[in-house]
């Protein structure tokens, strides 16, 4: 049903750069089809009902509404409705059978890829400088207090009964990516597995440094791992030569410290980050669990605004209330991602147009004149053309799924360099020295992952397909490990690392102090065992099997118990005294001939059941 809204923001447009403001409608009365036709003038009225059969014409403007109303609520009005071009009666079925009555030009325009025609091209009406209205006017009529586009509700009951419900929004996709020069494919579901624990090893190691202000990664934490990344990262890493050259940087270098921080596993100290007690059990942990937790945490995050990284954009930390909340943008990526078919490439661009037809919508930013390229007044966003939904929203989409999603493999990436990307900023003001409006204009189409199923939710489980190995070792009595053939990743030297001491090159000791050290840790040593049985053909010698099994008894040997409190006791007797009383006996144990313990917890008490005993605790 329509109704007349209390407070409504954001004006229809037909332009598709104009900027969607999407607020709570509050609902007070509908609204019917003669008070529409009543804030029409006599000429606009004339228009319309020229496509009222046997309808005259002329008259007053109270007997024009009569005319038209009386022809829309009998039996005319299906032979009207039928009149209407295809574009139209799309528009009147989706209006008609939206929840309030309301038609969206925007989600129409991203369904249908058109516009229907609300008046007659070339033809004036008798208003002046004004073009003739269409048939379609008489069912969707437009309330200025409210700003929006409407059908009348009585209106909208008899439309009901034959007016057939609008198809369903389809998301376009293929079984390949698209093809062209200087496209590339980034497969990323195994690289995600292998990095995510080569990330928790670094954490432990202690080399991720960040910014103590902003908690984002400096140049040498990138460059550090950059270089520990599978394939290295989406695009090469290219040194500026001046400061102002524009480049790409670092997308997946970047994101790990990020997830890592807003996940709880990692923890920061001043500069630097180290594994968290949460972070220390995902070492043993299922690396698919894991980044399904990095998701999950991510979505709800407010440590980094995606956006942010479009630094081409400036005044996004302006004081002022410029940014919208970060969350439900995410939440409305996420719920879009959840239409997308397991296994097949959707474009980006197909993928936008879907999220605005299917009103998956968010806004980026409250106020886009803060908002500016290169200078604040004539840069400015908020003029028409530079605040579009593919200008905020179609460059936050791409920052999440390329630097966020790809990273943690739940979806696949096609790509060209960002010079090569979308170019629809070209003509807003100060974009003419940018080579690119984002690092990630070049992000063309992506493809959900086995593993992004299962981190989003869609799949109950998650089986990895099982590589095989092209690295063999030597594992000898002596406890020395040898790199016979192939090249251990990294994931795998860091783990030799943890268990062993390098004694030259492809050359390792079993290191019964180290190996101790990480079961103190909560590193699992069956997973050292599972390495080393993997890669050498033979069983593992006698001694080694020793080494193993002893090592994981004896790393926890011993347990952290309770804090406790040294008390002195003036002499042996007194310490005596109070040991074997009745009264205190329970409560502390001898540590030396005048020294007695008492966990924290029992102080109190045992200073209750000493003065029972005649004497004090001092402090």
């Amino acid at each position: 049903m329509s109704y007349r809204l209390a407070s409504v923001t954001g004006a229809p447009s037909q332009s598709p750069n104009l900027s969607i403001t999407y607020c709570p409608k509050d609902v007070a009365m509908p609204i019917m089809l003669k008070e529409a036709l009543q804030s029409l003038v006599v000429a606009d009225l004339k228009d319309l009902i020229r496509y009222v059969p046997q309808a005259e014409a002329a008259g007053r403007k109270d007997e024009l509404i009569e005319r038209i109303a009386d022809a829309m609520k009998g039996a005319k009005l299906q032979s009207i409705w039928l009149k209407l071009d295809t574009l139209q009666a799309a528009a009147v079925a989706e209006a008609v059978h939206h929840p309030q009555g309301e038609f969206s030009p925007q989600r129409f325009r991203a369904k249908y890829q058109g516009d229907p025609s609300f008046e007659v091209a070339g033809a004036k009406s008798s208003r002046y400088s004004s073009q003739k209205k269409s048939a379609l006017a008489l069912f969707i009529h437009y309330a200025f207090k409210e700003r929006l586009y409407f059908v009348p509700a009585d209106l909208r009951a008899s439309l009901l009964a034959f007016v057939p419900k609008p198809p369903n929004v389809r998301l376009d996709s293929s079984e390949t990516p698209p093809t062209g020069a200087g496209l590339t494919e980034r497969l990323t579901e195994r690289e995600a597995l292998h990095e995510v624990v080569v990330m928790l090893r670094t954490l432990e190691q202690a080399r991720i440094t960040v910014s103590e202000k902003t908690a984002l990664p400096g140049s040498s934490t990138l460059k550090l791992l950059a270089e520990r990344l599978v394939g290295g990262d989406f695009y090469p890493v290219v040194e500026k030569t001046d400061k102002w050259d524009q480049t790409i940087g670092p997308i997946k270098a970047f994101a790990w410290p990020m997830l890592l921080q807003a996940s709880g596993l990692a923890l920061r100290t001043g500069t630097r980050l180290a594994l968290s007690p949460s972070g220390v059990k995902a070492l043993s942990a299922s690396p698919a669990d894991v980044l399904r937790t990095l998701w999950r945490k991510w979505l709800k995050t407010t440590l980094l605004d995606e956006f942010s990284r479009v630094d081409a954009i400036k005044g996004q930390s302006s004081t002022a209330r410029v940014m919208s909340a970060v969350p439900p943008r995410r939440a409305a990526i996420e719920e879009a991602l959840q239409a997308c078919p397991t296994g097949r490439w959707v474009r980006l661009d197909d993928f936008s147009r879907f999220m605005r037809a299917a009103d998956h919508v968010f806004a980026v930013a409250h106020d886009p004149w803060k908002l500016y390229l290169c200078e604040r007044q004539y840069g400015s966003l908020g003029y028409d053309g530079s605040h579009g939904w593919n200008i905020l929203q179609d460059r936050y989409m791409a920052a999440v799924l390329f630097e966020y999603a790809a990273t943690l493999g739940i979806v696949d990436v096609a790509y060209f360099d960002p010079t090569e990307g979308h170019d629809d900023f070209r003509d807003m003001w100060g974009a003419d020295e940018l080579r690119f409006l984002s690092r990630y204009d070049g992000l063309n189409s992506f493809r959900i992952t086995a593993l992004g199923a299962y981190i989003l939710g869609r799949e109950a489980t998650y089986q990895p397909v099982a590589q095989p190995s092209h690295v063999a070792i030597s594992v000898m009595p002596s406890l020395q490990v040898k790199r016979v053939r192939g090249i251990l990743s990294a994931q795998d030297s860091l783990l030799l690392e943890l268990w062993a001491e390098p004694i030259q090159e492809d050359i390792w000791h079993l290191d019964r102090q180290k190996a101790v050290a990480a079961i103190e840790k909560g590193h699992d040593i069956a997973l050292l065992r599972q390495f080393l049985e993997n890669n050498d053909d033979l069983p593992l010698p006698e001694l080694v099997e020793s080494f193993l099994l002893r090592c994981a008894r004896d790393g926890q040997a011993l347990k952290t118990g309770a804090s406790a409190v040294l008390i002195e006791c003036r002499d042996c007797e007194t310490a005596d005294n109070v040991a074997t009383h009745k009264e205190t006996s329970s409560l502390c144990l001898r540590a030396g001939p005048k020294t007695l313990v008492v966990r924290n917890e029992h102080v109190g008490k045992f200073r209750e059941r000493v003065h029972v005993l005649g004497l004090g605790l001092a402090s």
